[in-house]
């Protein structure tokens, strides 16, 4: 079982309650509080966005993020020998902010009606809480800045940490893989060398497409630059009057600054998206009814290390959904005519 909560009743104290945890009468309470700090909205989307190849579903409300498994009992009637199913479920609270919070309510068996024949659904109820747990642990950012904890307050190697951190989480789904050691650089044998970031007012530099990519391509997304600020939205729906078009990524307009990796600017024509805003919350590639977005790797940038990019720009019927689901609105639809 997950090392993180251990099956017993939670004596609730005030300053949990203070955070809003009212557990119902009869209810199980589970509580697990790491000392680590999560405020900011990119670091809060990122969790989600690590979330969502885990198949849980997933709701957000100010500083917290709902995540429930669902699962499906199924049993025979004792009597008529009549097949019987419910559908149950179990959601943890991942509450945020300068210490985070993980919390989960077993609720009492009726609330899902009255499956009398339903055998051990505390414990698979507790399980599954443990389950949802270890894996937001493991696989986000939240596991990142726990094994960066244990290594300064306990003095261990990232090795250990990372160990640490393995042991305490064995339910997690689809974990994530950390390795101690720095990612190899880049081959540099018959490689060309990257060309030179082009800044606002020079010249765009020319670059070889990125790899899968096609059309024009004259920047790079690889650099040295670091000269980023938090950026909120919404994005300037007058930039096209303040900046200059600095070159283009696989034919689509990239409006500057630009110093990669810290600073990346806007991009589109019509289709425009402030990749310094963007935190990869993933809302626009799923409202796109026509697929004109997809993921593209952006290591190294502060907000997210990847962004929704116009590739078919072309093919935008301007319906302005992905506009209006963008949280930090980070998107601008300019209409044709």
């Amino acid at each position: 079982m997950s090392a993180l909560l251990k099956d017993r009743v939670w004596t609730m104290l005030s300053e949990t309650a203070k955070r809003g945890v009212y557990p119902l009468h009869g209810n199980k309470l589970g509580i697990y509080r790491i000392p680590i700090e999560i405020t900011d909205k990119a670091e809060v989307a990122g969790i989600q966005n690590d979330l969502r190849s885990s198949g849980f579903a997933m709701s957000t409300h100010a500083d917290r993020i709902y995540v429930t498994h669902k699962w499906t009992e199924k049993g025979v009637d004792s009597v008529t020998g009549e097949d019987l199913s419910v559908d149950m479920n179990i959601t943890v609270e991942i509450v945020t902010g300068e210490v985070v919070d993980l919390i989960y309510q077993i609720r009492q068996i009726e609330y899902f009606g009255d499956p009398y024949w339903v055998r051990n659904y505390r414990q698979t109820a507790d399980r599954n809480a443990k389950m949802i747990i270890d894996t937001i642990v493991r696989n986000t950012k939240i596991g990142d800045k726990m094994i960066a904890q244990y290594q300064k307050a306990e003095k261990l190697t990232a090795e250990q940490a990372i160990k640490k951190l393995d042991e305490l989480t064995p339910l997690a789904k689809n974990p994530k893989a950390r390795s101690a050691l720095a990612p190899p650089p880049a081959a540099a044998s018959a490689a060309p060398k990257p060309a030179a970031t082009p800044v606002m007012g020079s010249a765009p530099a020319a670059a070889a497409p990125t790899a899968g990519g096609t059309g024009t391509t004259t920047i790079s997304l690889s650099g040295t630059g670091n000269s980023y600020s938090k950026v909120d939205g919404p994005i300037d729906v007058k930039f096209k009057e303040k900046r200059q078009q600095v070159g283009k990524f696989q034919d689509i307009a990239v409006w500057g600054p630009l110093d990669a990796p810290g600073q990346l600017g806007i991009w589109g024509t019509n289709v425009c998206l402030d990749f310094d805003i963007c935190v990869a919350d993933g809302a626009c590639i799923e409202a796109c009814p026509v697929n004109v977005y997809e993921w593209l790797d952006t290591p190294g940038h502060p907000a997210s290390d990847k962004k929704a990019f116009m590739v078919r720009e072309k093919d935008c019927i301007f319906c302005i959904a992905c506009e209006n689901v963008c949280p930090p609105q980070a998107i601008k639809i300019f209409t044709k005519g």
